[in-house]
């Protein structure tokens, strides 16, 4: 049974504070990549103003030897940064909002992209939003891809 959910969303400017990892795409070292997210979960505590208690955000970038990948919240301002965590908005913007329980989100984003003539802005950040207490992965995850916009 296919549980699959898209649709083109417009979300306001968001700002965030968090951890981030890069990682080599050919020397992957996931070991690092949970590293950083228990470092986040233990340290998440510190972090003022986040809109949403049950959720956390991974906006990543990728190009084809690193990616970089940030475990943060939402919060109403970039104010009383910790130690050691980065805080940055990311622009109103379009996005192909995916989510499905039994594919891979990213390859239907892909694929609805291209049935529609759009295309990924690979010049912003992708998002994965996941919910705390459930496990990360990104059939878990509402994937939201960024559209290029073109000017008419």
């Amino acid at each position: 049974m296919k549980t699959n959910q898209i649709e083109i969303v417009t979300l306001e400017t968001k700002y965030f504070i968090g951890v981030p990892v890069t990682n080599v795409f050919q020397r992957f070292d996931s070991e690092r990549m949970i590293e950083t997210n228990q470092l986040f979960l233990a340290r998440r505590n510190e972090i003022k103003g986040t809109i949403n208690e049950q959720e956390y955000v991974c906006p990543h970038f990728a190009n084809d030897i690193l990616f970089t990948y940030i475990y943060c919240v939402e919060v109403t301002e970039i104010k009383d940064i910790p130690n050691g965590m980065i805080g940055f908005h990311v622009p109103s913007q379009r996005y192909v909002k995916v989510r499905s329980a039994d594919q891979d989100p990213y390859a239907l984003s892909k694929e609805y992209l291209k049935e529609n003539g759009l295309e990924n802005n690979t010049r912003s950040l992708a998002l994965e939003v996941f919910r705390f207490g459930e496990e990360q992965h990104f059939n878990n995850a509402d994937i939201y891809i960024p559209i290029v916009e073109r000017n008419l």
